[in-house]
């Protein structure tokens, strides 16, 4: 299994070191930082499944393993506690391709594109 907090600073790394920004569409919010994004209790846990997604459609390989656990006081309803069949790295290189698919040209992404990318991916 992958240690949880060098996942957590490696995605948070990631999303610093490429631009990407999150925007929230909510008057007053704006952007979230990237720390906030990547707790296992807010968006990290639908970004994995996202890339997960990726990786399972790029190449008919085995899912990650993500070990995700209902959570009503998450801001998606589900916290990351695991992540067992994939190295850190696979699931870094998935995660930054969905990013990059869903980021505009300047590094935006916005939760109404990731809804919406979900929704293609998932059906």
């Amino acid at each position: 299994m992958s240690d949880l907090d060098d996942l957590v600073r490696c995605c948070t790394t990631l999303i610093e070191t490429q631009g990407y920004r999150f925007e929230t569409g909510i008057p007053g919010v704006g952007t979230l930082p990237a720390w906030r994004v990547t707790q296992t209790n807010v968006f990290l846990p639908v970004l994995l499944r996202l890339a997960e997604e990726f990786w399972r459609s790029e190449t008919k390989g085995a899912g990650f393993g993500l070990k995700l656990e209902p959570d009503t006081l998450s801001v998606t309803g589900y916290t990351l506690t695991g992540l067992y069949h994939v190295p850190l790295s696979i699931a870094l290189l998935a995660l930054n391709a969905v990013l990059r698919t869903n980021a505009d040209a300047e590094g935006r992404i916005t939760l109404e594109a990731l809804t919406t990318y979900a929704q293609t991916v998932t059906g």
